[in-house]
């Protein structure tokens, strides 16, 4: 801080008598710039004006205010207070100079003066005040420059910047020559800050301002929080503003953070599923001191309910009361402890609370308990249940068993003994198969096994196994893969069942069974071997008939069981013996007739459809014997006129709701204009209606698009109906 240097110094005379005054002003105006008055009041004037002088000549006795008093004042007073002050006295007496040294004089000088003396203890005293001065600079412009805390002085007249030192300069990323010649209202981030504490005119005055939490950009970029401390006083007739600028960055941080803590603390209380609480035991009784606000939201009670007496003691289940109050007094005596009883909410529903306690010095060094309580209840349901699971699982008639991942047994239960002949004792820890392998199943089929579980799918088989006891039994088995929460396995759960009886009865039926089928297939040989013979003998018998009426019925009859028998002789040779491919069936009648029909049989074909129908014995004979009668009424009629032999095509669709059509078409002649099918008497349509109804079905008769016939049989299949071709 430069300040304007003066020439001379002023020395101000002050004394009631014109001729000192002049004598003094005699002895002094060479070195010195003179001023002087004659009264206390005219003292006081100059001193407090815009130019006060570098030291005072005081005269003791004035007749409106003395030396004493005028001296008093002046160093009561802040800005006066720095003034040397030398008594002029024509008195010689020690009181006088004790109270004058008392007062803050700092010598004395007596009448009549020696100009000398006047002049020696004048300079005596300037320069010990230049060099106090300089000492007093040197250790303020230390004390500035070493400064943790940034310093600015500003002339508040001005509003310019006097100085700031290194630390501020560093806080706000400048050097120190950038502050130089530059006024607040010219820095950003000063405006910032004024603007925040107000007007310079206000702290005027000797006033001070404070303020903290100031949020402040600095030039290199950063943000930093400051306090800011203002002070102004009085140099050399020109009032100052010292600004104590502190970083408080990392204090802001600091209580952010502890303030976040403590906000997200409060959040955690709020919301967590853990009630905290604290309590004093008092005659054996628990007081409760404190409460957590989630309180109010998992058990109903207000953190003031609480607090009141025996409240806690009243809604503990009467059944657990004891124990709970058991654990009280445990915690008391010091120990950490913990349990589990239940507890009545506001609203009357009973949970189960898992209260865990630690033991505390209270502040007035009572006994104090620190606790939490956790609602439990669906811990105790999931329990329970589980508890009943396992009940039902040792009961079970099933044997179960759950292993490792390894396949080692973790748990069985008492069925698994009674199926294998091994306790439960005896199982734990080993491998099923170690125990009931019979080395009927091979390393492929565990291999197989192994594979399928481990990938985390369900197996399900039958084997073979050996118990204790070395005998044989047959088991079904199901195993269950159980995943943790990253979805590997863990455990299997595998549930067996001794299926050696099912096993025995069924081997029994399957060779009943067998025996059936080759029974009934015999019958259909029988049955076809029978209508051969019985063919042939027609068909030899008819060689002897002259009648040819009678001739005809007999062929008639003939083909008839011809057809008949081609469906016998079809379940003789399919595998299942419950039904037959009918497409088969029609190729096959279609093969019987052309010897009868050798011309116009030539180009009589079936077309299969997209599947393949399958027929029972009742539905195949019918629908056999009215496609037999249609396929030889085409063939014998359809082409009678003497053309030449045309098309005849059977062909089998499926239709909606199993519904089978089987359609005959030839481009022959047509049927008779005359003839009406639903009357005719003939024995051959008359068949076709009987067999129609039996199958439930219908015969439909229409003329081709092109001439010709077209015969079309419609019903609903029974039981098994098609197959992809």
């Amino acid at each position: 801080m430069n300040d304007p240097i003066r020439k001379k110094p002023t020395i101000l005379v002050v004394d009631d008598v014109p001729d000192d005054i002049r004598i003094l002003e005699e002895i002094l105006k060479g070195e010195y710039q003179v001023k002087a008055v004659t009264s206390g009041q005219a003292t006081l004037k100059i001193v407090r004006g815009p130019a006060p002088p570098d030291l005072i000549l005081l005269d003791i006795m004035m007749p409106d205010m003395d030396g004493f008093e005028v001296c008093r004042i002046l160093k009561q007073d802040s800005a006066t207070a720095t003034i040397p002050i030398i008594f002029l006295t024509a008195k010689v007496m020690t009181e006088d100079e004790k109270l004058g040294f008392e007062l803050g004089a700092i010598d004395y000088i007596r009448k009549p003066v020696d100009p000398d003396i006047v002049r020696t203890r004048i300079k005596a005293h300037l320069e010990q005040m230049d060099r106090t001065l300089r000492i007093s600079e040197i250790r303020y412009r230390r004390l500035f420059e070493t400064a943790q805390d940034g310093i600015m002085i500003v002339d508040l007249l001005s509003d310019g910047i006097l100085d700031v030192n290194p630390a501020l300069a560093a806080m706000v990323g400048l050097s120190q020559e950038a502050f130089l010649g530059k006024r607040i209202s010219d820095m950003e981030f000063l405006r910032t800050i004024m603007s925040r504490l107000g007007q310079l005119s206000e702290i005027k005055g000797g006033n001070s301002i404070r303020s903290r939490n100031l949020p402040l950009e600095t030039f290199d970029g950063r943000r930093i929080y400051v306090e800011l401390i203002g002070t102004t006083y009085l140099v050399d007739g020109r009032e100052l503003l010292q600004l104590n600028i502190r970083d408080i960055t990392d204090l802001v941080v600091t209580e952010r953070d502890r303030d976040s803590l403590a906000a997200r603390l409060s959040h955690y209380l709020s919301t967590s599923p853990t009630i905290t609480y604290s309590l004093l035991l008092k005659g054996g009784e628990p007081r409760w001191q404190w409460v957590s606000e989630n309180i109010d939201r998992l058990l109903g009670y207000s953190s003031e309910e609480t607090l009141e007496p025996g409240w806690w003691s009243a809604h503990v289940a009467a059944a657990d009361r004891e124990q709970a109050l058991g654990m009280h007094a445990a915690s008391a005596k010091g120990e950490r402890i913990f349990g589990e009883y239940r507890f009545v909410r506001k609203d009357g529903l009973v949970v189960w609370l898992h209260d865990e306690m630690c033991p505390q010095v209270g502040r007035g060094g009572e006994s104090e308990i620190v606790g939490t309580l956790t609602d439990i209840s669906e811990r105790k349901e999931a329990e329970e249940e589980i508890h009943l699971k396992s009940a039902a699982l040792e009961a079970a008639a099933n044997a179960v068993i759950i292993t490792d991942r390894e396949g080692a047994i973790r748990w069985a239960n008492q069925a698994f003994g009674a199926l294998t002949g091994y306790s439960v004792e005896e199982s734990i820890g080993k491998r099923p198969r170690d125990l009931v392998d019979s080395g009927i199943q091979g390393p492929d089929f565990y291999r197989q096994l192994w594979t399928t579980i481990l990938s985390g799918k369900v197996w399900s088989g039958t084997l073979v196994n050996r118990k204790k006891t070395g005998s044989l039994y047959t088991e079904e088995m199901t195993i269950t893969p159980v995943l943790d929460e990253a979805g590997a396995v863990r455990n299997f759960v595998a549930v067996k069942n001794d299926i050696s009886e099912r096993v025995l009865a069924e081997a029994r039926l399957e060779m009943a069974l067998r025996q059936k089928v080759g029974l009934l297939r015999e019958i259909h040989h029988r049955v076809y071997n029978n209508m051969q013979v019985i063919i042939s003998l027609l068909s030899i018998s008819s060689q002897d008939i002259l009648d040819p009426a009678l001739r005809l019925k007999i062929e008639d009859i003939t083909r008839r069981m011809h057809a008949m028998a081609i469906i016998h002789q079809q379940f003789h040779n399919t595998d299942d013996l419950s039904h037959i491919d009918f497409a088969a069936c029609l190729e096959q009648i279609i093969e019987e007739l052309r010897p009868e029909f050798p011309a116009n049989s030539v180009h009589a074909s079936v077309e299969r459809g997209t599947a393949r129908v399958f027929l029972n014995l009742d539905q195949a004979i019918p629908a056999a014997l009215i496609i037999g009668e249609l396929l030889t009424n085409s063939l014998k009629f359809a082409f009678a006129d003497g053309r030449e032999p045309g098309m005849i095509r059977l062909t089998q669709r499926l239709e909606e709701r199993d519904r089978l059509a089987i359609e005959l078409r030839d481009d022959g002649v047509g049927l008779p204009a005359d003839l009406d099918p639903g009357r005719a008497r003939t024995l051959g349509m008359t068949l076709i209606r009987i067999l129609s109804n039996q199958l439930g079905g219908v015969v439909e008769f229409r003329k081709g698009e092109t001439g010709g016939t077209i015969a079309t049989l419609k019903f609903t299949v029974v039981g098994d109906v098609e197959r992809p071709v």
